[in-house]
Parts: structure tokens; sequence; C-alpha cells
């Protein structure tokens, strides 16, 4: 997608600092004001009217908070909103980015420190961008909800004119997801689109090569090798909500991770047969990286897309689990699934001839083969030491 160009006429006006990064702010003939936003590695041009601001509501309350957004209609929001869909289509965006993306903006715009009148602005943005979305206030504060059919953690839903919504507000743990909020009684869009928050692909942002040299075991020899990721990818990840454990397994690797990772892994593949392509694998997810539980390591629950493996200096079986079928799925390109204890997730390969631990689900015969331990074993088919009588379920499959 093409930036929106206008000719600059007038130096800088002035000079905002966000997150540590300064933005210039600059006007134009048409009285449009642009700026770069630094949003992870890549500069994003963003243009805006600034008589799209409105002011904060004087008290909350639903009067209120309608004649707000009424106020917002009035004003050319238009401008801003073109040159968000636009970023969000030039660089690939998921409605999660490009909400950030929006919010970001509104930070700069409403330096002032209007915060209801900035989230009264996402709102309308978000409305009119064709999300259902919905507002809710307490304490002096307004939160934005919008509709998802995704499942969420960690993250205050609320079940509101026959749909879930999220609170898109409270995403950093700032908030009690149990308290009670006023819903505010107007529904503009109440047949807006879902908002997703799955990554089915990387956002075409600026890229970051990170060079990490790891070793592994495999059948008691070290094998060594040197990987370049995108730190970029963890950034994004590092605050993102918890999702749906599948959809961890289903983000796909980086273009840099793919390009320096699976080369040099297919070239130990090749004089290998299936069963001990597998072990390979499994070696590489268990050995090349320390484990350490989510809350030991982080204080809360965090599962790791593939990527983040490599940005970390731990990981744990949900993590391993991630980079063990993304690394089956593009090299041996098995039947897979994931197999979820109460308190471990492993992975489950579809095979008639590797002998071990096995069950059948939906006419498919699967063996085990954990990714996260024995640490430097590199056998297959086996239950996860521990687990050898515990209840699992299956949430989700591959092929």
């Amino acid at each position: 997608m093409k930036a929106i160009f206008f000719k600059l006429t007038t130096l800088v006006l002035l000079v905002m600092t966000l997150a540590g990064s300064s933005s210039s702010t600059f006007s134009d003939p048409a009285n449009h004001y642009r700026f770069d936003l630094p949003f992870y590695a890549q500069q994003i041009n963003i243009v805006y009217d600034p008589g799209m601001q409105i002011q904060n509501p004087t008290q909350l309350n639903n009067t209120s908070i309608s004649q707000s957004y009424r106020d917002y209609g009035r004003r050319p929001s238009q401008v801003l909103l073109n040159s968000l869909l636009e970023a969000k289509e030039k660089y690939e965006l998921n409605d999660y980015l490009f909400c950030k993306l929006a919010r970001t903006s509104l930070e700069v715009i409403y330096s002032n420190g209007s915060s209801n009148a900035r989230e009264v602005s996402l709102y309308g943005l978000l409305i009119d961008a064709g999300f259902d979305a919905i507002l809710t206030f307490r304490g002096g504060r307004i939160f934005v909800n919008v509709y998802t059919s995704e499942d969420l953690f960690e993250v205050p839903i609320i079940d509101a004119k026959g749909r879930p919504y999220a609170n898109i507000s409270c995403l950093t743990g700032e908030c009690n997801g149990r308290q009670r909020l006023y819903i505010h009684n107007e529904h503009p869009n109440p047949r807006g689109r879902s908002f997703g928050f799955q990554l089915k692909n990387w956002p075409d942002l600026g890229v970051q090569p990170t060079v990490k040299d790891m070793v592994f075991n495999y059948h008691g020899v070290k094998q060594s090798i040197r990987v370049t990721f995108d730190r970029t990818m963890v950034d994004i990840m590092a605050d993102y909500p918890f999702i749906h454990e599948y959809c961890y397994l289903e983000t796909p690797l980086s273009a840099t991770l793919r390009e320096s990772l699976l080369p040099q892994l297919r070239r130990y593949l090749e004089p290998l047969d299936q069963e001990q392509g597998l072990e390979l694998l499994a070696s590489f997810t268990r050995s090349a990286f320390n484990y350490k539980e989510d809350n030991a390591n982080f204080g809360r629950s965090k599962p790791m897309v593939p990527e983040e493996l490599f940005g970390y200096s731990f990981s744990d079986c949900e993590d391993r689990s991630a980079l063990f079928f993304a690394l089956v799925r593009e090299l041996l390109d098995l039947p897979m699934a994931v197999v979820a204890y109460d308190d471990h997730l492993t992975i489950a390969v579809g095979s008639d001839d590797i002998k071990g631990d096995s069950f059948t689900y939906n006419d498919q015969r699967y063996v085990f083969c954990d990714p996260t331990g024995p640490k430097n074993s590199s056998r297959i088919g086996q239950i996860p030491p521990g687990y050898e009588n515990k209840n699992f379920k299956i949430i989700g499959t591959y092929k």
C-alpha cells in the first residue's frame, strides 16, 4: 500500500517523545499533521487532522459518554483512519497490531493526557473500521471492548448483547478483571466483524536479525549450529495477550528464522529415515534450550511462538511443543496431534510403523514424541515420564 503524500510547507512544529523515541509532527497545506511513529523496528508515517481531538468527558455516565462519541463523529477523524488502514495493508498487520498502532498514534495525538478522550477516539476508529465494539466505564476510566470469536485468557471478557467482548484497554494486567463495569448503552455497529488476535502470518515490519549459537545432543554426540532469528517477532510477542494454546503452534516461523534454521536441519535429516528424523528434531528441542517454568521465568503464564524460544534464555513444554510442531510440519510434513495433560503439553506424530507408546485418534495412529524431555535423550515413542496413567485430551491436529 502506498503511503499518503503531502507536500510539506512548514518546518518541524512539535517534537513529542513516545516510549523513549522522538516523533516529529509536521503540518501541510490541507491542515493535516504527520509524524513518524516508531512501531517495533519500523518507522510508520501517520497523518491526522488535529481537529479530530475531543475533550475528556466532564463526568462518566451514559449521557456524557454519548456526547463525547457524538462529538467525535462530527470531527475529521477519517484522515487518521485512512492513514492507519493504509499502514495495516502495507505492513500486513492483523487486527490486534492495527489496534495497537491506532492506540500508539492516539497517545501521540492526545499527548496532553486526555486518556478517556483517547479511548473514545479509539472506539470510534474501530467502529468506523468495521468492528463491533462497546464501551464500559467505572472509577473514572473508560474501557474499549471488542467482540471476538477467539479464545483469550487473562483478558477481561464480558458477555453483552449476546456476544463476548474483550477489554482491550486492560491487556497488560493493570485492571482487575473481576470488577463490575457499567456498559455504555449505545451500540453503533452490532453487526460488526469479529476482532482477530491470532498471528496467521507475521507482519512485514523492520527486521532485527539476531545471531545465536546453539548446541544439541543427538544420540550422545554434540551438534553445533548458528541460528539467525528476528528480534522484532520476539518484541511483538513480549506483551501479546494470552491466546489459545493451539494458536501458538499455528504461528509460522519468520522468514529470517526459516532461511537460517531449516536448511541446516535439512542437511542433518538427509541421511536419516523417518524415525531417526523425528529423533533428531526431538533431540534439538529437548537439549538446545534451557528449561524453566513460566512462573519462575516471567512471574506469569507466557506461552511462546517458535521464534521466542531463540530470544529468551529459558522455555517450557508449551514452547518446545510449538517449535517441534513447526519443525515437523516444515521438514517432515507428518500428521500430528497436540496432546494436553492438566500440566503438560506434548506432541504425538502420526505413524503406523514407529514402535512405542501410541494412541488412535480419528482412525490415525499417533506415537508420542515429547519435545521437552528427557533432556539428553533422543528416544521417541514414550509417554512423558510421570504421565503414564494420566488422562489427556487432543486440542488440535495437523493434516
